[in-house]
């Protein structure tokens, strides 16, 4: 996929205006940025290939070539760049930081998610694609989430980008799209926490 999305990434840049560009400094962005090759850009109301770009999404923040939409409420725009990296520890980045009681270790929560391996930038689970938000105990989950999800607070939007590690390791539930130690890419929109 990353040779795919490189190759589509130079005919697009080719294709393009003329002139230089230099990535973004900056960690968030209203602009959609050029980055140094495509994007893989999925949309998490529907589970389908991810549509590649040479920008990231529009009104979106980025962390560590990994881009989700801001607007809480709505399903999100996912991006992941061909220059993203496999994570070798877990990111956490609050998007929108929601108000109220923080969420504690072993809660059961009440999430609107969507999850996207980082290798193939397509959505392997999306509770916005079923158009319904799911409920369960952190305790039951994998462990990227179980340290993750704790200190959301209900309204927020949390990105998180997961090792594999902490994610499924080497043995991926079979069908699911998700590949042996794939880092995974979950944006976690936080509705309640009992």
């Amino acid at each position: 996929m990353r040779n795919s999305i490189a190759l589509i990434g130079a005919v697009l840049l080719l294709a393009a205006c003329g002139g230089s560009s230099t990535p973004s400094e900056s960690s968030s962005s209203a602009a959609p940025t050029e980055a140094a090759g495509a994007w893989a850009v999925s949309d998490c109301i529907q589970i389908s290939p991810p549509t590649i770009t040479p920008t990231q999404p529009l009104d979106s923040v980025e962390q560590g070539g990994v881009a989700t939409t801001t607007a809480v409420g709505m399903a999100p725009t996912v991006g992941i760049s061909e220059s993203a990296t496999p994570a070798t520890s877990l990111v956490t980045l609050d998007v929108v930081e929601g108000s109220g009681d923080a969420v504690a270790a072993g809660a059961t929560v009440t999430v609107d998610y969507c999850g996207v391996g980082l290798d193939s930038g397509a959505i392997f689970d999306s509770s916005w694609s079923r158009g319904q938000p799911a409920t369960f105990p952190l305790d039951g989950v994998i462990a990227g989430w179980q340290e993750g999800i704790p200190g959301m607070k209900p309204g927020g939007r949390r990105l998180l980008i997961i090792p594999g590690d902490l994610a499924y390791g080497p043995n991926p539930p079979p069908g699911s799209g998700i590949g042996p130690n794939e880092t995974l890419v979950f944006v976690v929109d936080m509705l309640s926490s009992p």
